[in-house]
């Protein structure tokens, strides 16, 4: 459970710096207006990093599974078939499936092996259920993120509340 006075942020965070050693905690209920400020600037282009690299996994998981689904026309029946090859996401040209027992299957960044179908399966089911788990664990990442930076909120205004009063109490005298 994280209240607004137990959640605490690393000097990390607030710093900037790559690497506090000491890992030392900071209750941000005790830090200046300024101060929280700055640390919700740091989180929010933290999420808006969280979010980019949570929507870049979704859409390999989207890709993988289209690759799962066209394996499935990979079949003897299809041999010899006219088929359009895509050049680019708008540009085709016409071919034959001559081999249906080979694909070829990017493991890497622009590497290829060739492998059967069944291994061809087999690997894609695997690349997305690890991606899957990313997903997850990303989306989990980013979720916790998302209600730190909503405590943070809570206290800046409550902050920002406190000095108005004290501004008015100071007129007043």
């Amino acid at each position: 459970d994280r209240s607004a006075g137990a959640f605490c942020a690393s000097r990390e965070a607030m710093s900037g710096s790559q690497g506090d050693p000491t890992g030392t905690q900071v209750d941000i209920s005790s830090l200046n207006f300024e101060q929280l400020t700055q640390l919700h600037s740091q989180m929010q282009k933290e999420i808006e990093t969280i979010t980019q690299s949570y929507g870049n996994l979704r859409m390999a998981v989207g890709r993988f599974k289209t690759s799962e689904d066209c394996l499935r026309h990979i079949v003897e029946s299809n041999s010899e078939k006219e088929i359009m090859v895509p050049l680019t996401s708008s540009l085709y040209i016409p071919g034959k499936m001559s081999d249906v027992k080979k694909v070829m299957v990017e493991v890497g960044d622009k590497f290829f092996v060739e492998k059967d179908v069944p291994e061809a399966k087999k690997f894609l089911e695997r690349k997305i259920a690890y991606l899957q788990k990313r997903v997850e664990g990303v989306g989990a990442i980013l979720s916790q993120r998302n209600q730190d930076i909503n405590v943070i909120n809570m206290i800046r205004q409550a902050k920002a509340q406190a000095s108005l009063k004290a501004q008015a109490e100071r007129k007043k005298r």
